[in-house]
């Protein structure tokens, strides 16, 4: 798809102002963004979310700094494996949900962009839930997750061999099943040895989803945690 014609990125980065310091999302969807920011050429500085973010940008021109080096992001677009309808997140199918997590956490505005197969009634009924941790602690780590009753399978590629994450670290694909998951999250955030999850609770201010029908539909999350959903228009009058 042309740049240009990619309706969903183009929303995207519509609120993208020079000046700004843009978090770029690690995934399919994120990559459309990316491309379409490179295609504007706004004067902007750029952190990535992953290598393979980071790798991108830069080979379109676009100023990409260390995240290490900036205290705060003015604009975040990502994508997202699951969307519940409180705009809750399941993240991570590309291993980049710790450093996703880390650029939304000190990001002004968090903007993520789906297709409506995303869409679920709970976090969990299609994909599993990433879990990042250290191998030192496999064993340890392991039973703690099953001891929430929590199955699921270490992370490999088609040969058996175990994907890492950029930073080296395994990922334990959990079902979650009915689980309280503001509980999980909770949990799981304290636990030593477990770098990052992919639970993504209360941090969207806006999703935007492409509709079967090639439509984007806007979702953002009001102070009042009230949803309101509207139909995008990407060429506003």
């Amino acid at each position: 798809m042309p740049v240009m014609n990619d309706e969903l990125a183009q929303a995207a980065i519509a609120k993208i102002r020079d000046g700004m310091v843009v978090g770029l999302g690690t995934g399919r969807a994120a990559s459309r963004c990316i491309r379409a920011l490179a295609e504007r050429r706004p004067d902007v500085v750029c952190v990535a979310t992953s290598v393979r973010s980071y790798e991108l940008a830069e080979s379109l021109g676009l100023n990409v700094q260390p995240f290490a080096e900036h205290k705060h992001v003015d604009f975040l677009f990502d994508g997202a494996d699951e969307v519940d309808p409180e705009l809750n997140m399941i993240k991570g199918a590309g291993g980049a949900m710790t450093r996703e997590k880390m650029v939304a956490r000190v990001s002004e505005y968090c903007l993520y962009v789906i297709d409506e197969s995303k869409l679920v009634e709970r976090l969990g009924q299609k994909k599993p839930l990433p879990i990042e941790f250290l191998a030192f602690g496999e064993a340890s780590i392991l039973n703690f997750i099953a001891q929430l009753n929590m199955q699921g399978s270490v992370r490999v590629d088609e040969n058996g061999a175990r994907i890492l994450t950029d930073e080296g670290n395994p990922v334990f694909d959990a079902i979650p099943g009915d689980h309280d998951l503001t509980m999980i999250d909770t949990l799981l955030d304290v636990v030593p040895g477990i770098v990052g999850h992919g639970l993504f609770m209360g941090v969207a201010d806006e999703i935007l989803v492409e509709m079967k029908d090639g439509s984007i539909v806007q979702h953002i999350w009001e102070e009042e945690c009230d949803e309101n959903e509207e139909e995008y228009d990407v060429n506003p009058s």
